[in-house]
């Protein structure tokens, strides 16, 4: 095909109609009108031979030829992105940068003062910054306008334009205040359903693993207090006996600043998954890869047996069931 019959323009409408699933937003994204938008993706109908898109209640529906296209024609966007931008280099010990992570439940409030004391030694000139972000469903814009630098999440976005290895594997744990009153050692399962609970409102939320799923649904029914941050449990530890469903490593700060004790659950479940997650066309950031490397660089050194009690795992005292803090 002679690429002078073509208008180029059209590949970069294509590519934000794709990724927003809607002409609207396409429109607002590129600085165009909505006819002029429309426009330039019937005149690529017919380039392609192909609808491309469907319309339906929740925005646009991309065709299997429109999914294969957007491959090929996003990769060969950001190669002549890539040509026409400035070569930059990155020195950690003068980046005045902003760094933002999203975050989901209670990921910020673990791994961001962990990430922040290294940056505070090898970047001291930049900042962190940790946002909460409520609905998750708007974290894969704000990283395709660099609005966010990462995500880090307990699951994978339907989006092809990020990169969302896996990061990290936690479990869940059951938590009780010091001197409760019935859990003071390895508790059953039917222990465990005869108690109430406080949980966070993302942890109810269905699982993949069908023991798991039915776990949390008898969870679901003896939870009396639900919360949106992890910190509101601090005060249903001080005034009741209400039980925690977390993350282990969030369990392991609870243990270590208010001596709580925490058990791993009494069925078997496989370890719960965190991928981090970033827009393809930061990739070869130097600095944007430089702060995925210090990430990595603190995950790698919780898992090293030679750290603080504040992150070291309990000693199981069974293959299903174990106390810390013992």
């Amino acid at each position: 095909m002679n690429l002078r019959g073509i208008d180029l323009n059209l590949l970069t409408v294509f590519e934000a109609v794709y990724e927003e699933r809607s002409q609207v937003k396409a429109s607002e994204r590129l600085g165009m009108t909505q006819p002029a938008v429309s426009n330039a993706l019937a005149r690529l109908r017919h380039v392609l031979a192909d609808p491309l898109f469907r319309g339906r209640t929740r925005g646009l529906a991309p065709t299997p030829r429109a999914d294969q296209a957007y491959q090929e024609i996003h990769q060969a966007l950001n190669d002549i992105r890539k040509v026409l931008a400035k070569p930059v280099e990155f020195d950690p010990a003068h980046c005045f940068r902003t760094f933002c992570v999203g975050v989901a439940s209670s990921t910020g409030l673990f791994y961001g003062p962990l990430l922040y004391e290294r940056m505070r030694q090898l970047a001291p000139q930049a900042r962190l910054r940790i946002r909460s972000i409520d609905p998750e469903e708007q974290m894969p814009g704000l990283l395709r306008e660099h609005r966010l630098d990462l995500v880090i999440r307990h699951g994978r976005f339907d989006d092809p334009a990020l990169e969302q290895p896996v990061f990290c594997e936690d479990e869940l744990v059951v938590m009780v205040r010091a001197g409760h009153p019935r859990i003071r050692d390895m508790p059953t399962l039917e222990a465990c359903l005869e108690e109430k609970f406080v949980c966070s409102i993302n942890l109810l939320e269905r699982a993949n693993d069908a023991a798991l799923n039915t776990f949390l649904e008898d969870i679901r029914e003896r939870t009396v207090l639900e919360v949106t941050s992890p910190l509101v449990i601090t005060h249903a530890f001080d005034q009741t006996d209400l039980l925690v469903l977390t993350h282990r490593r969030l369990a392991e700060r609870f243990r270590e600043i208010h001596g709580v004790r925490y058990y791993r659950l009494p069925i078997d479940v496989p370890p719960l998954r965190s991928f981090l997650i970033w827009h393809r066309e930061m990739t070869s950031d130097p600095g944007h890869r430089w702060l995925r490397e210090q990430l990595k660089a603190v995950v790698d050194g919780l898992e090293t047996p030679d750290q603080p009690a504040l992150f070291a795992s309990p000693e199981p005292a069974s293959p299903r069931v174990s106390p810390s803090g013992q």
